[in-house]
């Protein structure tokens, strides 16, 4: 080729064009001179970029091997080196084989997680979203995997892993804001968010009918969708729009979570900025060939290790994965009763009283307790009550009730596993399956069906 005659402004995808024909017909020229090695390389480099003839490519690729076999055979001279070649070429296959096998045993794990925390824990919203980013960035690996392997040609007009890409950083990020039990979305926030994601969605489409260089260059509709979808500077700045909005929601709430919660948000946090480094330096050397093919494969195992990583935590830890945050009220109003008569010893006088009547009475077995009925029966005032209950205890009236009703629920359900769940409700003081159902969820993050199933198993086990 005289490159002298290539003009100037040849897009990078045109190119990749010139690359990859004059590479194959020195692949093609090699392999007729016998130089198997090198031919083979410089095939699998084409076979890579896919713009060159694929089936004549993969006629070349598995041609090689027999080829190295009767040249070992028929020259005598070069027979160890021969037979070294054919070795260390077996070696490297059976190497990147079991790699590419672990990845797809390792995604398929994954899309089974991602679609048992849809189905199994859609009542909490955050696992859908999870579900969602899990699902996304395992078939990206298996899509990976199809692009690696050498039994088969696979070269889509368009890589279902770069639209899938754009449901990732949504995905995590509603994931995080919808854990905590404070939060609501509305419809129309979810799809703004979503909206590159069905933007490319549509551009696969067009793309599948329409891929052509010269349609794509001389369209600048089908030139812009073309950016969007593979330039690797917008999906770091797409990446880092959503790390910062996930840093700053972090940082409004970090000071009120669990530190169980608070390092698995860190956690995800540090996974996403890693990714950006990644996508920034594939921005920055895409044009060198080496360095494309070994980040892809960087890529993979990053996320084959945070796939593996999610499934032990869903294991060892589900409830920091699975579970809602409740925000710890440590922001309330510190002189909200600064009129009060309440001295600090008749307030930890009144906190006794109701906590007696609670542990030893059980008040809270009584479905018609109101704040009046346990002020009376304590012979203290309402207000008087309703203040320690906020600073002493840190609740409102009904969440120290309901909290007591659900502990009263448990210790049922761990004796008698096989309890209905209506016989329950009144058991432990409620009046009403909608006010049970809710704050069961609350504190166990399942309704109380699947915690009675769970307890059932345990006792078969």
């Amino acid at each position: 080729m005289d490159y002298e005659k290539v003009p100037f402004s040849l897009s990078f995808k045109q190119l990749n064009e010139h690359c990859a024909e004059n590479i194959y017909t020195i692949s093609v020229f090699d392999y007729t001179s016998k130089n198997y090695t090198t031919s083979y390389n410089q095939f699998k480099s084409v076979k890579f970029l896919t713009l060159a003839n694929s089936s004549l490519i993969k006629k070349y690729i598995l041609d090689h091997l027999s080829q190295i076999s009767n040249l070992s055979q028929g020259d005598n001279s070069n027979l160890n080196t021969d037979n070294e070649l054919k070795i260390n070429n077996y070696k490297h296959k059976i190497q990147v084989y079991l790699l590419n096998i672990i990845f797809v045993l390792i995604a398929t794990f994954g899309l089974i997680t991602s679609f048992f925390l849809i189905y199994k824990y859609r009542t909490v919203k955050s696992n859908i979203f999870l579900g969602i980013f899990l699902f996304a960035i395992s078939l990206a690996l298996i899509e990976l995997v199809l692009y690696w392997q050498d039994f088969y040609s696979y070269t889509p007009t368009v890589s279902i892993y770069r639209i899938l890409f754009f449901l990732w950083a949504p995905s995590l990020f509603f994931y995080l804001k919808t854990k905590y039990t404070n939060t609501f979305l509305e419809n129309k926030v979810i799809i703004f968010h979503y909206l590159p994601f069905f933007v490319v969605l549509i551009s696969m489409i067009i793309f599948g009918n329409l891929h052509s260089s010269d349609k794509i260059d001389n369209n600048t509709f089908l030139y812009g969708l073309n950016i969007i979808m593979n330039d690797n500077w917008i999906k770091a700045i797409h990446l880092s729009a959503y790390l910062f909005l996930i840093i700053v929601d972090f940082q409004t709430r970090h000071k009120q979570l669990e530190q169980g919660f608070k390092n698995w948000i860190q956690t995800l946090i540090v996974f996403i900025s890693i990714l950006i480094i990644f996508i920034i330096a594939r921005a920055g050397f895409e044009h060198i060939y080496a360095f494309d093919y070994i980040s892809k494969y960087f890529i993979a195992v990053y996320l084959m290790l945070f796939i593996t990583v999610l499934d032990i935590l869903l294991i060892v830890q589900p409830n920091i994965v699975l579970g809602a945050i409740n925000i710890l009220q440590t922001d309330k109003p510190k002189y909200k009763y600064k009129n009060s008569s309440l001295t600090e010893s008749m307030s930890l006088r009144v906190k006794g009283q109701i906590l007696d009547s609670l542990n030893k009475d059980k008040i809270f077995l009584d479905n018609t307790l109101t704040l009046s009925k346990l002020a009376k029966k304590i012979n203290v005032d309402k207000y008087s009550v309703s203040q320690v209950i906020n600073q002493e205890l840190d609740k409102n009236f009904y969440e120290l009730i309901n909290e007591y009703r659900i502990a009263e629920a448990l210790k049922i359900i761990e004796s008698k596993p096989n309890k209905q769940v209506l016989d329950l409700i009144y058991e432990c003081g409620f009046n009403n399956k909608v006010s049970f159902y809710k704050a069961f969820k609350k504190k166990m993050h399942m309704t109380p069906k699947e915690y009675i199933e769970t307890q059932t198993s345990k006792y078969k086990l």
